[in-house]
């Protein structure tokens, strides 16, 4: 008699079958931190925009300020040593709604540091069209690699890529999979599913060091001059990883995103 009533199994996505190869018991590293922010006066300068301006453009672009600030959180783990990275790249989760299931995968956006809030918008919009109509060659190949392998050898395939691209530090363009496929940290729209705050896992293949949730606007009062007001608040949620980071890593560059979030303008974001 089994333990556990179960009825057929079904066909995991491409995801999922990175998940159960990547993830053990919970033995992780692993930090979470959250500030809540008052993006009331963010809210016409998106609406306003010519372009499809969303939060998760312009905290893409607002991560990518911080890094380049601060060098110290624009790291790599290569084997058990950290590396400076070269350049400044912003990974961008994506869900993929596919015959009979989502998918959830992501596009990296290069030098966001650089970027204008319309090119990151195009190339995100670009880049996910793109996978919906099955035209990104290197997501099409690592969906091929995956379905060549059993659910039993899940682990040790993860494993086997995360030897050579994180250990040995090999480019596996050679094969047809993406160059550098996970950047410099994460942004994550939780919101759009409807939460309003949610803490997003570290996937342990991606060596991401930090990734953001964004979550769903929401509304809160207060009263100033005796009289209320309304303001439209953002959480955004912080998974950190403490192999590269520690609080005093992350303080500072905290403090200059409220900064930027008060003051885009003088940071050079333009809606």
């Amino acid at each position: 008699m089994s333990n556990i009533e179960i009825e057929s199994n079904y066909q995991p996505s491409s995801f999922r079958k990175l998940a159960i190869g990547a993830w053990r018991s919970p033995v992780d590293p692993k930090v979470y931190t959250k500030i809540k922010c008052d993006i009331t006066h963010l809210k016409p300068l998106l609406d306003n925009s010519k372009e499809d301006i969303s939060l998760v453009h312009f905290f893409a672009k607002a991560m990518g300020i911080i890094y380049k600030q601060y060098p110290n959180l624009n790291t790599a783990l290569i084997g058990n040593k950290c590396y400076q990275r070269k350049d400044v790249t912003a990974f961008i989760h994506t869900h993929i709604r596919n015959k009979n299931h989502y998918d959830l995968t992501g596009i990296t956006v290069k030098d966001t540091d650089k970027k204008s809030l319309i090119d990151i918008s195009n190339e995100i919009t670009n880049e996910v069209t793109a996978i919906r109509q099955g035209k990104n060659e290197a997501m099409n190949q690592t969906n091929r690699i995956l379905n060549c392998f059993p659910s039993w050898s899940y682990q040790f395939l993860v494993r086997l890529f995360d030897f050579l691209m994180n250990r040995l530090n090999l480019n596996l363009s050679w094969l047809g999979l993406p160059k550098d496929p996970f950047g410099s940290y994460g942004i994550s729209a939780i919101g759009s599913l409807g939460f309003e705050e949610a803490f997003v896992p570290l996937f342990p293949l991606s060596r991401l060091n930090m990734i953001m949730g964004v979550g769903k606007p929401f509304k809160e009062w207060t009263f100033e001059n005796e009289k209320p007001k309304e303001h439209l608040m953002v959480n955004l949620c912080f998974t950190l990883d403490h192999r590269y980071l520690d609080g005093a890593h992350v303080a500072k560059p905290l403090r200059l995103l409220k900064k930027i979030i008060k003051n885009p303008d003088l940071y050079n974001i333009r809606f």
